[in-house]
């Protein structure tokens, strides 16, 4: 069974501006946006099978938050290619953590710088709306992202032993490899790890 693992952004005060190339533009969520986060999350996502409604029971108890938390990237025709949302880790109580949930770019539009700009523009509503670090999930198999992740300041975030052992098994597969000395632990930030397990 894959491994979930975790990243953090241990601050958000440093981020740079990421150019989103053209003609991709980047909005927040409106009404009737859930059928076009299915269907990014359908066409990319190959190693998590949601169910029609899924947007529906992650969100549908936040729509006035999706507003202003939840991006779309769109092609030259309006049309959402990509998805990222600057949410919150709903059991943690600790509003300074901001989560990064669900970066989805549709496989067709892949490999056209649009998954940084995504995320630096998920980054910087967290740090707007209060936020002061940012962590997300990801399985250890999703190599690209956690490229991605690592090239825009985040590293592994350790809740117990066994992310520990998978991150020792990923990050030699990675383009850049963590150093040891990279690992950030839970306890030491101060984190519930208990809080954020699978």
């Amino acid at each position: 069974m894959p491994h979930r693992i975790m990243m953090i952004r241990p601050k958000l005060d440093d981020l740079h501006s990421v150019a989103l190339p053209e003609p991709y533009t980047i909005r927040w969520y409106r009404d009737g946006d859930a059928r076009h986060w299915t269907a990014v999350k359908s066409a990319a996502d190959e190693h998590h099978h949601a169910p029609p409604d899924y947007h529906a029971q992650l969100y549908r108890a936040h729509l006035d938050e999706l507003r202003q938390r939840q991006a779309f990237v769109c092609d030259g025709s309006g049309t959402p290619v990509g998805t990222g949302t600057a949410w919150w880790f709903e059991n943690l109580g600790d509003p300074s953590l901001g989560k990064i949930n669900w970066m989805l770019i549709a496989p067709a539009t892949q490999g056209r710088g649009l998954a940084k700009p995504l995320l630096e523009a998920c980054c910087a509503r967290l740090a707007a709306l209060g936020h002061t670090r940012a962590a997300l999930y990801t399985l250890a198999q999703r190599l690209p992202a956690i490229n991605l992740y690592r090239s825009f300041g985040f590293v592994p975030l350790l809740r117990h032993a066994a992310d520990a052992h998978a991150w020792a098994a990923t990050s030699p597969l990675m383009k850049q490899p963590f150093a040891e000395a990279e690992n950030l632990h839970a306890a030491e930030l101060d984190i519930d790890g208990a809080a954020l397990s699978d």
